[in-house]
């Protein structure tokens, strides 16, 4: 029996590896570095890498030659290694993500296994690895996931801290919190001063365990630790650093002059992030936590502790005028943590006494259902020229949540003691979406292929602009590997190209180039591929695809590209 008993348990190790590696491939790796780099971040960033790279500015980000001062430069140089070790493709300078989202997978079910036990942590893992968040930023060259994973690993270490006291996790917190710092700047140290602030002002329990952190200490030592590459860009760019950095790359997201953006604000603005980014898990978590206030049963401090580290993020960038969808990403982690406790004590609960958790798990099933139902009809209405293998979007929704549903009546109507059945179906959907829409968004945002065409077939020298396309100018200033003029209204393009006969490239969409030839200005194509270049509103707030042609415009005279496309 003993030999027995070592052998299953040897059997389920392997099938859990194996189940960890899908999920790390689907996720993570497979087809990484397939796509272009998107607009307008990534391509910006590997842009700004990539010239720190051939010009050997070990300390400055440079765009265009010039020092470019945006953020820290800690995930530059992690960029600049993987280019060292791979060279300059889309998949090197992504890697530093997708590593980070393997880190961040590990620090949650570690954290969970130390909070709740295994099974929790287990589930809590694999809960991350399939929110659409993670799933989008793990294979993107942006500052969240790596700030992330050394953000909420700082976290995780000084809860533990708090917990058992251990001086080597606290100081193991403070160094990770000084690399996140490097990363993204100051804001870590707001964000994490905040939680304990917080943390030590709801008194009791989580009082004394902020007590036994010496974070303000902490705190300060991150900060020093991390001011090297600050102070040193201070002395060497005085002012412009104060202004580029300091005010408009922390201050200005919460004043917002109008000079420096016009966004409108909305301070609701992260409820759909919240709650779309970190879908399906973030119902189960606010269920849970409803289901508590309903019952008014007080959370474990662990439970409490993962909560306030939520609010604090989301509440914090909420008051923040100037918003994008993945500035909280920090959060996602313990809002998993949150879901897959939720989960594992609803399961383990008498029928009807986690009725909201129940409620909530069920419904995602049927939710599921009704989504594939609705896409099947009208997937194919957006006009994305999909192939007809697309089909398996809506047929991998629906299969999630008919699978819950079947694993629900099988047990009498309970919550399925795992999430299975929701997970694999939300890894169906990622892999339905790296292998058929992937393909499908290069075709229809074809700026690396026009780009790469301007840069083989003309000279390095010869101006070249874009024409109203500052939406897409990183990733065509990516590809083009030169400066790209920006230019808008017929005057800027007349001038442009002026009188002179020496060729110079403009890049613009096909029905600019007819309104500039009907205005008279003297260009012709010698270039284009389809591209969608807008949307129109359908039925049910939907938006349908407008396609056009993406054109590389000259004033030389009979000049044509290879691959000309009649």
């Amino acid at each position: 029996m003993p030999a027995a008993h070592s052998s299953l348990g040897a059997s389920s190790k392997y099938v859990r590896l194996l189940c960890w590696a899908a999920i790390a491939w689907i996720v993570v790796f497979w087809r990484l570095g397939y796509p272009s780099l998107m607009d307008p971040d990534e391509a910006h960033y590997a842009e700004l890498t990539r010239e720190m790279v051939r010009a050997h500015s070990w300390l400055v980000p440079l765009l265009d030659g010039h020092p470019y001062i945006d953020k820290p430069i800690l995930f530059h140089w992690l960029q600049a290694a993987a280019i060292w070790l791979l060279g300059p493709t889309e998949f090197a300078v992504r890697l530093p993500s997708a590593l980070s989202a393997l880190v961040l997978c590990w620090t949650v079910r570690r954290a969970g296994i130390v909070m709740f036990g295994e099974s929790v942590g287990e589930w809590a893992a694999v809960m991350f690895a399939t929110i659409p968040a993670t799933f989008m930023l793990a294979s993107l060259a942006l500052f969240d996931m790596v700030f992330t994973a050394f953000l909420f690993g700082a976290v995780v270490c000084l809860i533990e801290a708090s917990a058992n006291g251990s001086r080597r996790r606290e100081i193991a917190g403070y160094a990770l919190l000084s690399l996140a710092v490097m990363i993204k700047g100051p804001v870590a140290l707001v964000l994490v001063g905040l939680f304990w602030l917080a943390a030590w002002a709801c008194g009791g329990e989580l009082r004394a365990r902020a007590g036994r952190l010496r974070w303000i200490a902490g705190l300060a030592g991150a900060a020093a630790v991390a001011s090297p590459w600050f102070v040193w860009m201070f002395a060497h760019f005085g002012d412009a650093f104060v202004q580029d950095y300091l005010l408009a790359g922390n201050l200005y997201y919460f004043t917002q002059p109008e000079a420096w953006s016009a966004r409108a604000i909305s301070h609701v603005f992260y409820l759909r992030s919240f709650v779309g980014g970190f879908f399906p898990w973030s119902a189960v978590a606010l269920a849970g936590l409803v289901e508590s206030v309903r019952r008014r049963v007080l959370p474990a401090a662990d439970e409490r502790l993962l909560w306030i580290w939520s609010a604090v993020v989301i509440g914090f960038f909420s008051l923040a005028r100037f918003k994008l969808d993945h500035y909280i990403f920090p959060a996602a982690p313990a809002i998993c943590l949150l879901a897959a406790k939720a989960w594992h004590d609803a399961a383990l609960a008498p029928r009807g006494a986690w009725r909201i958790v129940h409620a909530v798990g069920l419904g995602l099933g049927g939710l599921l259902v009704v989504a594939g139902t609705f896409a099947s009809v009208y997937l194919f209405e957006l006009n994305l020229e999909l192939p007809a293998t697309a089909i398996l979007l809506p047929v991998a929704l629906a299969a999630g949540g008919v699978g819950l549903l079947i694993r629900a009546a099988h047990s009498g109507w309970r919550m399925p003691a795992r999430p299975f059945a929701l997970a694999a179906g939300l890894l169906a959907i990622d892999a339905v979406i790296v292998g058929v829409g992937l393909p499908t968004l290069d075709h229809a945002h074809p700026t690396a292929l026009v780009a790469q065409k301007l840069r083989d077939h003309t000279p390095s020298e010869a101006p070249a602009a874009i024409y109203q396309l500052e939406q897409w100018r990183a990733s065509l200033r990516y590809y083009a590997e030169r400066p790209l003029t920006g230019l808008s209204g017929t005057g800027q393009i007349r001038a442009f190209f002026g009188a002179s006969d020496t060729p110079r490239y403009a890049i613009m969409v096909r029905r600019d180039y007819l309104a500039l030839r009907a205005a008279g200005v003297r260009i012709h194509e010698v270039f284009r591929s389809p591209a969608v270049v807008g949307t129109t509103r359908m039925s049910g707030g939907l938006r349908r695809q407008q396609w056009d042609d993406l054109l590389v415009v000259t004033n030389a005279p009979r000049q044509r590209f290879p691959a000309w496309l009649p």
